[in-house]
């Protein structure tokens, strides 16, 4: 990932507090006071006293109406694992800036690239369908509840009937649906009655217990571009160490007579010194190439198309190898 979490998140923050500063002194006092609360939320965020921050930067919005904030609050958002929270304050952010280009609305719609993969949506039906649900004691509106992966509370609630709650748990990608039916109270028992719990009847695969942080699943090893520079470098060095062996053993060869016991050995020494420097070298440059295109392209992983193919033949008449490839 190019820019992970906390990264991008600082990035909207130092672009939204210039924002504000820059136009808080030609505005009125609610501006001013919207630029207070931005800077307290900075200092909270960076103290990683995220929930507060999130506070600020709400209220600073309020006052303000600035799209920046939007993104601000989205970040907070994922940084607290609320992930419907922060997919909806991106979505408003790009619509606010909808035309305009910008680093940030880069990164905003990244992010949701991101985020969005790892919802799981409940669908909830009540009975009566007039009854008020909630989610984690907000109120939820639709029949289909957004919910990152975890275990979240619903409950449902309707004048003069028991109030059902129920838990669930899901991962990413999960589509349960639960159906909560509320009985009648007792004309009697109407107007104090406690809440019923009730446990959620859901697929197999609803029951997973998601992690206790989540992020995105880490790339492999080798779609990382640094592995393969540095694999590159690695290969480069050996192969400079045995091209100068295999140049001292002909050196030693060619002082060598045929008569001398050993100049067999060193004429093969020689030939294997020599064919573990043409494959190093290849590897040095397939590994330097592959590397080069990912980075010039910004991605995470390798393009199908950085090596497309490597042949490596003996060449002709001994001595050393020969290689061809499309890069």
């Amino acid at each position: 990932m190019r820019c992970g979490l906390r990264g991008w998140a600082i990035v909207a923050l130092a672009v939204g507090l210039h924002g504000v500063a820059r136009s808080a002194e030609a505005q009125t006092d609610p501006m001013e006071e919207a630029r207070v609360h931005f800077e307290r939320a900075v200092g909270l965020f960076e103290a990683g006293d995220l929930r507060a921050a999130l506070v600020e930067f709400e209220r600073a919005y309020a006052l303000s109406s600035r799209p920046s904030l939007l993104f601000n609050l989205g970040a907070t958002h994922q940084a607290l694992h609320e992930y419907p929270e922060a997919i909806d304050a991106l979505r408003r952010f790009l619509t606010a800036t909808e035309g305009q280009r910008s680093r940030q609305r880069t990164e905003a719609e990244r992010a949701l690239r991101e985020l969005l993969p790892l919802m799981a949506r409940v669908r909830v039906e009540c009975d009566p369908p007039t009854a008020a649900v909630t989610l984690d004691g907000r109120i939820a509106s639709g029949d289909v509840l957004s919910v990152g992966p975890g275990r979240h509370v619903i409950e449902a609630s309707s004048p003069g009937r028991v109030t059902q709650r129920v838990e669930v748990t899901v991962a990413s990608g999960d589509s349960p649906s639960l159906r909560l039916v509320l009985p009648e109270l007792p004309s009697a028992a109407a107007a104090a009655a406690p809440a019923v719990t009730a446990a959620a009847v859901l697929p197999a695969t609803a029951t997973t217990v998601a992690p206790r942080a989540m992020r995105a699943t880490p790339q492999p090893w080798f779609t990382r571009a640094w592995v393969w520079g540095v694999t590159g470098g690695a290969l480069a060095l050996g192969a400079t160490i045995t091209g100068v062996l295999a140049v001292e053993a002909h050196d030693e060869f060619r002082t060598r007579t045929q008569t001398d016991g050993d100049v067999d050995r060193i004429a093969t020494r020689g030939r294997s010194l020599a064919v573990a420097t043409d494959v190093m070298a290849l590897g040095a440059l397939g590994a330097g190439v592959t590397a080069l295109v990912m980075m010039a392209r910004g991605e995470g992983a390798p393009s199908r198309a950085a090596v497309t193919s490597l042949r490596v033949e003996p060449w002709p008449g001994g001595g050393g190898i020969v290689g061809a490839g499309r890069f």
